[in-house]
This record gives C-alpha cells, sequence and structure tokens, in this order.
C-alpha cells in the first residue's frame, strides 16, 4: 500500500470527456498509458474526439453517446466499456452544467435538467461501477465539482445545490468503500477557461483545462495509503 499507484494500462471513464475540461482530462490519461471510455449526449461530438486521439493512441479510446441521467443507457455504456477494456479502475464523473437563475425563477424543468446531470448522473454511473471496484479491491471515483459546492451564488441556485449534493455523495461513498481500498475525491474548482481554443489567450485570472488535468494525475499517482480530501483550487 505503500508504493506509488501506476495508472499504465488501467482503465478509465469520463463523462463528458469529448469537449471541453472533460476532453482535456481524457488526453492527459491517454498520455499516461491508460486506456478511456468517454460519453457524452452528442455523437458527432463524442466521434469526433474519439477519431482525434485514436490517430494518437491506437485503440485505447471509446466513445459512445451516453445520457447519463438514463439508467438504462448507462448500464449499456458500462457493459460496452466492460466489453472493451475490461475493468475499469477510475471513474472521473465530470458532466456537469448550470441554469443562470434567480432561485424564485427556477423553472421546475430546470431543476430537474441540473439535478438529474450532475446528481443523478454522478450516482448512476457509480451505482454501475463501483460493484466491480469492489470486487477488485481497488478503484478511484473523482467528482468534478466546484466552488459551488463550498460556496453559495447568486442566479446559481440549483447548480450550487447539484454541487453540493455531489460532494456529499461522495464523502457518504468513500465511507462505503474505504474498506475495499477505493478512494472517492471532489476536485471544487472555481472559474475555468474551460472552452478556450488555441487562438485564444490564457486568462491567468481562471483555471486552465490543463491545471485540473494535472491535479487528476496527481491524485491518481499518489500512494494508495493516503487520502487527500476535497481540492479547492482558483485563479491567482
Amino acid at each position: 500500500m505503500s508504493q506509488h499507484y501506476s495508472v499504465n494500462e488501467k482503465v478509465a471513464i469520463v463523462t463528458g470527456g469529448g469537449k471541453g475540461l472533460g476532453k482535456s482530462l481524457t488526453l492527459r490519461l491517454l498520455q499516461e498509458g491508460m486506456k478511456v471510455a468517454i460519453c457524452g449526449r452528442t455523437a458527432a461530438t463524442i466521434n469526433e474526439t474519439v477519431a482525434e486521439f485514436e490517430a494518437q493512441f491506437g485503440k485505447r479510446i471509446y466513445g459512445q453517446v451516453c445520457d447519463i441521467s438514463d439508467a438504462s443507457a448507462v448500464s449499456h455504456f458500462i457493459q460496452e466499456v466492460h466489453s472493451q477494456f475490461g475493468d475499469i479502475q477510475v471513474l472521473v464523473n465530470n458532466s456537469g452544467f448550470g441554469k443562470e437563475t434567480l432561485i424564485c425563477e427556477t423553472s421546475e424543468s430546470d431543476w430537474d435538467d441540473v439535478m438529474d446531470t450532475n446528481v443523478k448522473g454522478t450516482f448512476l454511473m457509480c451505482k454501475n461501477v463501483v460493484p466491480n471496484m469492489i470486487k477488485q479491491k481497488e478503484g478511484y471515483v473523482v467528482n468534478i465539482a466546484s466552488q459551488a459546492a463550498l460556496n453559495g451564488y447568486a442566479n446559481a441556485g440549483v447548480y450550487c445545490a447539484s454541487k453540493f449534493a455531489m460532494v456529499g455523495l461522495g464523502k457518504a461513498l468513500q465511507e462505503e468503500v474505504r474498506e475495499y481500498g477505493i478512494h472517492v475525491h471532489s476536485l471544487n474548482p472555481a472559474l475555468i477557461q474551460s472552452q478556450k481554443t488555441p487562438k485564444d489567450d490564457i486568462d491567468s485570472g481562471l483555471i486552465q483545462n490543463d491545471d485540473l488535468a494535472d491535479m487528476l494525475v496527481y491524485l491518481l499517482q499518489q500512494p494508495r495509503r493516503l487520502k487527500i480530501d476535497n481540492i479547492g483550487m482558483w485563479g491567482f
């Protein structure tokens, strides 16, 4: 348990891995020698990212359209990942979005949309992936949460509620799987310049996708005897 964890040849899932932050996380894990399965709701995005990364990493990348708020879709996706790559060691719950509305003006449908993706989606992915991690007595669940999981912000009530719930779910899960050697982490970044194009200048006041990717790999490569609690990140 004192040795640093090697991610080489391990299998990871990154939800929302076809674009933005999720794509950067996927690339970094591939560069570390992992096999990575990604999912998202838009076929074109998933297919384009898979084709791009296959050119660099061969068949170490797999992608599938999947609405993570749909239990049957999640179950089918996980079955396909097992078929493609075998056992899953790392789950990165990255998919998520928010609505900029006052709480008293948030529609029920907007509330459901955010909570279904950010919270229910995380729950369904864990429900389908963690049992096999328990059998392996090995695994990492990393939730991409937010500073909105720790602080309330005006015009972001449902987003804050979803991210608070995401961290709470992760803390509860950690207590349930600790005896099996499974680690559960939450990353809580402030604002991210997640959709920056190569032509855009880096905004030094915002977190960059690569910052999150580096932190993810840092967490995964620590000795398994070490537990690092929720990590806050800000632009400086």
